[in-house]
């Protein structure tokens, strides 16, 4: 069987343990999954902290998903990895298990959230225009956050945690790790509608009604004939470039909203149809394509800080400040480090 090994899950089931060929590009793949996920989201939250100009009440929710990111990168991802590398056999034991499940399941949840308040966010501001900035107040923002977090403890937490002691029985094998609630259809459903069917349809419906309200304002009256730009008032001039300019920034946070909604869609649709097939008939779903798809679900986590820095040109100056930082000091080390050996 080439270079590959055999282990035994319990009596009577055995697994082979990935080939050093694949084990090799898989960790390097990985690891740079885990890597940019946890290095682009800890940019933005520097960057936030750093830049006073970033700490808006919009700011602190991108923050919020960028933490929820960061800690499904350095903690999910980077666990899951072990897990994966080990042909899938759970090396870390049932507490510690349960402890990762309860994480993830929140963690993952308060992205979701935290994308519905994002868009909320914005339809708010349209709205509100100017009375916005009283409205939405950091206080304000920071209980809203609070909740969501408390919110996304209590959907599965409880479930994770005493679902087989509920039941009388354990359904994960030695070496698996597993939610016990997987083959319960019912409550796998209920949860998926309410994880992933009714926030992409509160989004949806919220990013259209932003666009109705943006093109409301977009209302371009034609000059007369004869009559240039220039021919306005001083005053005129000045509001309409900066209805233009408002307009311009309402449309591109309405294209930044629309690709987060777009790439939650495309990373989640497939995980969660497959959760629910899997949960009345577990051998119509391939090992291997169930393990894509959880993968394909954390990509989010790695997509999202290109989408913060494509949007906000405060964002993507701060990421560049700081990666150049970060080089700087990098090669003054390496620097220090051969002038040293020359001296000695």
């Amino acid at each position: 069987m080439n270079d590959s090994a055999i282990t035994t899950k319990e009596e009577g089931d055995v697994t082979e343990l990935f080939s050093l060929y694949v084990t090799i590009p898989l960790g390097v793949l990985l690891a740079v999954l885990v890597v940019l996920a946890a290095t682009g989201n800890a940019l933005t939250i520097i960057a936030f902290a750093r830049d006073k100009s970033l700490r808006t009440v919009y700011n602190m929710y991108l923050v919020n998903l960028a933490v929820t990111d960061f800690c499904l990168g350095l903690f999910s991802m980077l666990v899951y990895s072990v897990y994966t590398l080990a042909s899938y056999i759970w090396p870390f034991g049932y507490h510690f298990c349960k402890a990762f499940l309860v994480v993830d399941f929140t963690l993952c949840l308060e992205s979701i959230i935290t994308i519905v308040m994002i868009s909320f966010d914005r339809l708010l501001l349209l709205k509100h225009g100017p009375h916005y900035i009283v409205k939405e107040t950091t206080k304000k923002t920071l209980i809203k956050i609070f909740v969501s977090w408390i919110l996304s403890f209590s959907l599965y937490s409880p479930a994770i945690i005493g679902w087989d002691l509920w039941m009388g029985e354990d359904i994960n094998e030695p070496g698996d790790c597993d939610v016990q609630f997987a083959y319960h259809f019912i409550f796998t459903t209920a949860t998926a509608i309410i994880e992933f069917v009714i926030p992409l349809f509160a989004v949806t419906i919220i990013n259209f009604l932003i666009y109705l309200q943006i093109r409301k304002r977009t209302v371009v009256s034609p000059l007369p004939n004869g009559r240039n730009f220039s021919s306005k008032p001083i005053t005129e001039q000045t509001t309409s470039a900066e209805e233009r300019e408002k307009t311009r920034k309402d449309i591109k946070a309405a294209r930044f909203l629309a690709m987060l909604v777009l790439v939650f869609a495309i990373t989640w649709a497939p995980y969660t149809i497959e959760t629910i097939i899997i949960s009345f008939c577990d051998s119509c779903i391939d090992t291997y394509f169930y393990e894509f798809l959880m993968w394909l679900l954390w990509a989010k986590s790695v997509i999202n800080p290109f989408l913060y820095a494509l949007n906000s040109a405060l964002f993507y100056k701060n990421f560049r400040k700081l990666l150049r930082c970060r080089k700087k000091r990098n090669n003054a080390n390496h620097t220090s480090t051969v002038v040293s050996h020359v001296a000695s």
